[in-house]
């Protein structure tokens, strides 16, 4: 199959595409920084990843012009696209009032326009690819939002909606459309944050490994779920919030 991975220079991203190029899938990867993205292609081919079915295309996605050259450059190379992992994402730790403005617009800028864009521009390749799917990466505070976390949850909640919107727009070209919502996972996101003020780390409970989510979403897509929540607390927490949100408020 012919793969796009967002994101895929570290932590899930990374080993989405390591996955994926192990099961004989053709991939792209493609993020902000050339060195880690080259990095992560050369320990694949070292680990006897085909070369042929490798492919590194740097992009920041927040930035047409280079969303452009991706999607041009994908094409010229597959014609179309089976999957695309739409991973690509930064977070925020921290009380809203204590943040300037340009925080919240920034977060919205990676976290859902430029996911937008991203499907945006797939969806050409994916209509004409086999079974195609598209993966969007959510997370458990897609569907309940914590404190210290506003921006963030917020992006969230809004990549669900448009999800959600297209998973039925997209059912008439053969798109399928999965949102996967991990829990904490081990992962540099917190290296990564915007800005990290939190008065709480939640670091100690970042436990489940990015490579068992990576094998949770391989088998979502072959099963065609619509959705999944990842960890145990992840989805316990989801679930107590649909029953009694005043609970988990408290």
């Amino acid at each position: 199959s012919r793969c796009l991975v967002t994101g895929a220079s570290s932590g899930l991203g990374e080993a989405c595409a390591e996955l994926l190029v192990r099961l004989g899938a053709s991939v792209v990867l493609t993020g902000r920084s050339a060195t880690r993205l080259k990095q992560v292609a050369d320990r694949l081919i070292a680990e006897g990843a085909d070369p042929a079915k490798v492919t590194v295309i740097p992009a920041d996605l927040t930035v047409d012009s280079d969303r452009r050259r991706l999607f041009t450059s994908i094409k010229e190379r597959f014609d179309a696209l089976d999957l695309v992992v739409n991973n690509a994402g930064v977070g925020a730790t921290g009380q809203f009032d204590t943040h300037d403005p340009s925080i919240l617009r920034r977060i919205f800028e990676i976290n859902v326009f430029a996911m937008a864009e991203v499907c945006r521009e797939s969806l050409p390749l994916l209509a004409e690819g086999q079974n195609p799917v598209m993966v969007a990466i959510g997370s458990v505070n897609a569907r309940r939002a914590l404190p210290g976390r506003s921006e963030y949850c917020a992006s969230k909640f809004a990549v669900s909606g448009f999800i959600e919107s297209i998973r039925i727009e997209w059912a008439r070209f053969g798109i399928h459309v999965l949102q996967v919502n991990p829990g904490f996972t081990n992962t540099p996101f917190n290296d990564h944050a915007l800005v990290d003020t939190a008065r709480v780390s939640v670091q100690h409970r970042r436990t489940m490994a990015p490579e068992a989510v990576a094998r949770a979403i391989v088998r979502a897509v072959e099963r065609r779920s619509r959705e999944i929540t990842l960890t145990w607390p992840g989805w316990l927490l989801v679930t107590v919030n649909r029953i009694a949100p005043w609970f988990v408020d408290w």
